[in-house]
């Protein structure tokens, strides 16, 4: 994907993560899912932060080339396992968290524009999902579009129900969000 569609996915990502009662509805918060979205490029100065960040792009595509470690499902894995060892939860829970929903998004956006090494360090096989797109292609527009309507279907029926269940609007992140997170981890 590229770089713009990458923030919106991550966006997207993070509103509904947001709507679920998992990060807070900020635009500290956003703007981290929007920066996640964007990292693990940070191997390629054809990026919007690689060519920001070059001698970082550089190094990086020198050391370990483009779609591998930085494209891992490990890295934000890891990340939100530090997050938590040393913040607890509410550091995870916070604009943090999103920079990590942002970096997810990013990996999976990447698997239908030519896939990438998402399991690694576990495979180093590239693993790509049908429909394949090539990047800035119609067809992966097509595939963002479903994907918007998909997550916009479902942060809609978050905001519905939780509306529904109180009797009355609750903003995004209140108590019942922190309270259906809380259940969801234990």
């Amino acid at each position: 994907m590229n770089g713009r569609s990458h923030i919106v996915l991550g966006l997207a990502c993070g509103i509904t993560a947001a709507a679920a009662g998992y990060v807070p509805f900020t635009f500290a918060s956003l703007g981290m899912a929007a920066l996640g979205s964007l990292t693990p490029d940070i191997d390629t100065e054809r990026s919007m932060l690689g060519c920001r960040l070059p001698w970082l792009s550089r190094t990086l595509s020198r050391c370990i080339g483009h779609r591998t470690v930085t494209h891992s499902l490990a890295v934000p894995l890891l990340l939100g396992l530090a997050a938590i060892h040393f913040g607890g939860m509410d550091l995870l829970c916070s604009a943090v968290g999103s920079f990590l929903i942002g970096y997810a998004s990013h990996i999976a956006g990447d698997l239908v524009t030519g896939g990438c090494w998402a399991l690694y360090p576990l495979s180093r096989n590239r693993i790509s999902l049908w429909p394949y797109a090539r990047v800035g292609s119609l067809r992966e527009y097509m595939v963002l579009l479903v994907s918007l309507g998909l997550l916009g279907s479902v942060t809609y029926h978050l905001l519905t129900h939780e509306t529904r269940q109180s009797g009355h609007h609750t903003s995004i992140g209140s108590h019942s969000g922190k309270a259906r997170r809380m259940a969801f981890i234990a």
